[in-house]
């Protein structure tokens, strides 16, 4: 299990992060970041140690935890959506990912199969909730600083890492079909540096309010 693949290493750095913003998210929809990146840093864990030490299938353990990813990314969204339209449709999306994950799960794909077609959809939402908050964001008239704006950097990298893995989700079940990636290992190492990636833009994001705080602080 040991030594931790580079990828895991910025979750943990980025939960971490979170917990050194905690003063200035804790009043924010933000705060939720804390349990979410914890769980995250559990999960991956967890599917390691299944996977490299008793050699068990683990598409279950994300069969189950990327729906309630794609809920909390949805959440956030919906939580700094201004435009009427844009927060009805994200509420809408934490109705319909559920019910959505929970019949792809007993109808077509199963339980132990992974679960290509919530991950094509849930990147397609990502996608289109990503561009959403740009333009609802862009639409404002109040003065924004977007590289001191957290969610600026938390959409971009959802919006990078969702438009990098549906390029290969795509094709996941032709290529293990056609025995070309059995190992998965292009997937992996695609995934990998995606990753890198989300996690760097969700870390600066959460600093960002930090910022913010100081700049506060500072009027007063």
């Amino acid at each position: 299990m040991f030594p931790l693949p580079l990828n895991i290493w910025f979750e943990i750095v980025s939960f971490i992060v979170s917990i050194l913003c905690l003063t200035s998210i804790r009043d924010k929809p933000l705060r939720w970041f804390i349990p979410f990146l914890f769980l995250i840093v559990v999960v991956e864990l967890t599917g390691r140690y299944l996977r490299t030490e008793m050699h068990l299938v683990n598409s279950w353990l994300y069969n189950i935890f990327i729906p309630v990813e794609y809920l909390f990314y949805t959440y956030i969204f919906y939580s700094h959506f201004k435009e009427l339209f844009l927060k009805v449709t994200a509420k809408a999306l934490l109705i319909i990912i559920p019910i959505a994950s929970l019949l792809n799960i007993i109808l077509i794909q199963g339980f132990y199969n992974f679960n290509t077609n919530i991950i094509i959809a849930g990147n397609c939402i990502m996608i289109f909730l990503s561009c959403a908050y740009f333009i609802d964001l862009f639409k404002r008239e109040e003065e924004i600083t977007l590289l001191n704006e957290p969610m600026f950097w938390i959409s971009i990298g959802i919006l990078l890492f969702n438009v990098g893995e549906l390029s290969y989700t795509l094709f996941f079940d032709y290529i293990l079909k056609n025995r070309q990636d059995a190992k998965s290992i292009v997937f992996t190492t695609i995934n990998s540096k995606l990753i890198y990636v989300l996690y760097t833009c969700i870390s600066i994001g959460l600093l960002c309010t930090k910022t913010q705080l100081t700049k506060t602080y500072r009027r007063k």
